[in-house]
């Protein structure tokens, strides 16, 4: 059975979100019965395969998921949104996997929550399940390894080919196999809240030019719809502004305009033409915002 080009084995329910591109090969394997979310925005490429024998799968909102990527399932798999997983990327959640918004896993690495090995009637005594973590803004560089029951703390980085086999804290970078602490490198710096906008103001006036928009009057921050001239337009506008308060006015002068608040990061979602290409112009690596309704961690 296919549902939207995902290709569906045994007994299960697959939701796909608004505004996906899935390649024509994905295939969702049900071994129990379960229900898979996709968000909105996702992407999941060629060969992509998720095994499900046990627990619920969501992917949440602007999450890519790249060709010959395997994600399986056995005490459920969540991921947040923005997501980022690169070829032949391994997503094992035997015993239970939880990622976090904003996490960027390069091509070739695995994450195990199980271990299997010998029989167990033969006396082996490497097997088992326990749950991973991954909370937001984690980054693996590429071909890393997680070993099951790991945890791994905001904004921390796995540079290239780390085997990580013990809990990593918040804003570490370790390297190494076994990974180890970097004490000497730190890879964020501290962005006051004008810099913040400056640099936004900047990055939306790239997206200006890219994908032709025109500006919307606004009585705080900066607002932009697509080129009627240019675009079949859908009436979506895009709004930008510093802080919550600026939200509420804007909210009151454009209420069905897509309201992106820099000091939340969070913005409300319309699914429109213009709130599409700008946020995705911005997720790459500049600036990544949530919906709403989203938890900000695991």
């Amino acid at each position: 059975m296919t549902i939207s080009q995902v290709t569906v084995h045994g007994v299960g329910e697959v939701r796909i979100g608004q505004r996906c591109a899935i390649a024509a090969d994905v295939q969702v394997v049900f071994q129990r019965p379960a229900v898979v979310t996709i968000g909105d925005y996702c992407n999941l490429g060629q060969g992509v395969k998720i095994v499900v024998d046990g627990g619920n799968v969501h992917i949440g909102d602007w999450t890519s998921i790249h060709d010959r990527c395997l994600v399986l399932s056995g005490a459920g798999v969540r991921i947040g949104q923005h997501g980022w997983f690169g070829q032949q990327t391994v997503l094992d959640g035997t015993g239970g996997l939880r990622i976090g918004n904003g996490v960027r896993v390069g091509m070739y690495s695995q994450i195990w929550s199980h271990v299997a090995a010998g029989e167990q009637i033969e006396g082996c005594t490497l097997y088992g399940t326990r749950p991973v973590t991954l909370e937001d803004d984690v980054w693996l560089v590429g071909s890393c390894i997680v070993a099951s029951g790991i945890t791994i703390g905001q904004r921390a980085i796995a540079l290239i080919s780390s085997n990580i086999t013990k809990s990593v804290a918040a804003h570490s970078v370790v390297a190494g196999s076994p990974a180890a602490v970097k004490d000497k490198l730190s890879f964020y710096r501290a962005v006051s809240p004008n810099e913040r906008w400056e640099m936004l103001s900047g990055w939306l006036q790239e997206a200006k030019a890219a994908h032709k928009l025109v500006d919307v009057q606004t009585p705080a921050g900066l607002a932009f719809r697509l080129d009627p001239t240019r675009s079949p337009p859908d009436g979506g506008v895009i709004a930008f502004v510093p802080d919550e308060a600026a939200a509420g006015c804007v909210r009151e002068s454009l209420p069905e305009a897509s309201i992106c608040c820099l000091s939340t990061k969070r913005y409300v979602k319309r699914l429109t033409d213009v709130e599409q290409r700008v946020l995705k112009f911005l997720a790459g690596n500049k600036a990544r915002f949530l919906a709403e309704d989203v938890e900000t961690t695991v």
